[in-house]
């Protein structure tokens, strides 16, 4: 071989050594693999392509040979596998979300990437964007089909349970239910108002850099307020209509609404044991040493009251993410609703403020999945890449030193709310 064909066998070689493992690289081949079975090759090329004694050419020609050996079994083993899966269709997975997460489950493209690793998909076609409420009306209604059905993910331990029981009646296996993201419930309030029931004593000042609360309420104080014996004048406030009420979602659509009438309603009771009701002070949690879970079946004093509270609070259109635009019509200083909710209301308008309860309920967002598909989409959900992603949503678990309310059973918000 002469001087010019060793060259043009070097830059052969050369430019299969690069020009392979982009090839294998854009078939779905990690460049790891890429770049061991591109050089892997280009070796075996240039042993095979030079002039060499005969004795040496016999030798070199075996090393070429097993060099050539040793990248089909990269491609085989490595190279394969990783090209079938990058053309392989991912596999839609089929579910009911609550309105807070569904555009972090559809619109997000590190989730999006995440899905694909694992050969999954979500679409707006294939996840339906229900309240948690509505997402149990389906389960139970006898015209909707569950077959294709991979998973819901809806609200707090009590509509899981709900939730549990509906599809299970109709012969579908829960495979897992688990709690996800952590959220609580808050005030968020408007500001300048905030600012006066703060020198009116009713609320707390406090600092709060991390997850942004400027006030703290006593839980009681804000439900005995709710009772509707007292005025907004009350409490310093002049420009709304009394009795005073709370914006919340609508119990009947929305885990958040469940979640809020819950909270209340549970107030109510433990001031009803304590003989704390319908007295001309305002009451704190000071008077309450232990608080019990709502009953099975709810008072009827305590069901007047709740349904008094909705017809003067109004209700946002079906879930908590409407709460804004009722919010900002200015109607009521307040809503009652998911810290993730409320923070995102702060941060796109600041003329409102977060406020902390001393007592609150926290949504644990529950999943539960009747497939392999919803058990992969959960270990997704239940990873450190997706908590990253769903903080970004407001979603960051917020630590408060407020005290966690008992969780009732679902019976006992089924009473309350009068959602079936």
């Amino acid at each position: 071989m002469n001087r010019q064909q060793r060259l043009l066998s070097q830059i052969a070689s050369s430019l299969l050594a690069i020009l392979l493992p982009l090839l294998l690289r854009a078939l779905g081949v990690s460049w790891m693999g890429a770049i061991a079975i591109g050089i892997t090759v280009s070796l075996a090329g240039l042993i095979l392509t030079s002039s060499l004694s005969r004795r040496v050419q016999t030798f070199s020609t075996w090393i070429a040979y097993v060099l050539v050996g040793i990248a089909a079994l990269l491609l085989i083993l490595w190279g394969i596998p990783q090209i079938k899966a990058n053309f392989r269709t991912p596999q839609l997975v089929y579910g009911y979300v609550g309105g807070e997460r569904h555009d972090l489950l559809i619109r997000n493209p590190k989730l999006k990437q995440l899905l694909l690793e694992q050969e999954i998909e979500l679409t707006e076609g294939s996840v339906t964007k229900k309240g948690s409420i509505s997402q149990l009306r389906l389960l139970q209604s006898p015209d909707n089909n569950t077959n294709s059905l991979d998973f819901i993910w809806t609200g707090d331990a009590p509509i899981a349970e709900g939730g549990k029981q509906l599809i299970e009646a109709r012969g579908k296996k829960v495979i897992e239910n688990e709690a996800t993201l952590s959220d609580p419930l808050v005030l968020v309030v408007d500001r300048t108002d905030a600012k006066t029931l703060a020198d009116n004593q009713f609320f707390t000042p406090q600092s709060d850099s991390k997850y942004g609360f400027n006030y703290r309420v006593d839980t009681v104080k804000l439900a005995d307020l709710l009772e509707g014996s007292l005025t907004w004048r009350d409490i310093g406030l002049n420009r709304y209509a009394s009795p005073p009420g709370v914006i919340m979602s609508n119990a009947r659509k929305s885990n958040g609404g469940v979640m809020a009438e819950t909270l209340i309603g549970t107030v109510w009771h433990n001031m009803n044991l304590n003989n704390l009701s319908d007295r001309p002070q305002l009451q704190t949690s000071a008077d309450i040493a232990q608080f019990q879970p709502l009953p099975t079946t709810t008072p009827e004093k305590i069901a007047q009251k709740m349904e008094q509270l909705r017809l003067r609070s109004g209700f946002a259109e079906s879930t908590s993410s409407k709460i804004r635009v009722q919010l900002e019509e200015g109607g009521t200083p307040w809503a009652l609703t998911y810290y993730s909710v409320a923070k995102q209301i702060v941060a796109d308008n600041p003329n409102f403020t977060l406020v902390a309860l001393s007592h609150t309920v926290v949504n644990s967002n529950q999943f539960l999945s009747f497939s392999e598909n919803g058990s992969k989409l959960l270990r997704i959900i239940q990873s450190s890449e997706f908590k990253a992603i769903a903080r970004e949503y407001g979603y960051d678990a917020p630590k408060g030193n407020w005290i966690v309310l008992p969780d009732p059973s679902f019976e006992a918000v089924r009473s309350l709310t009068g959602i079936f």
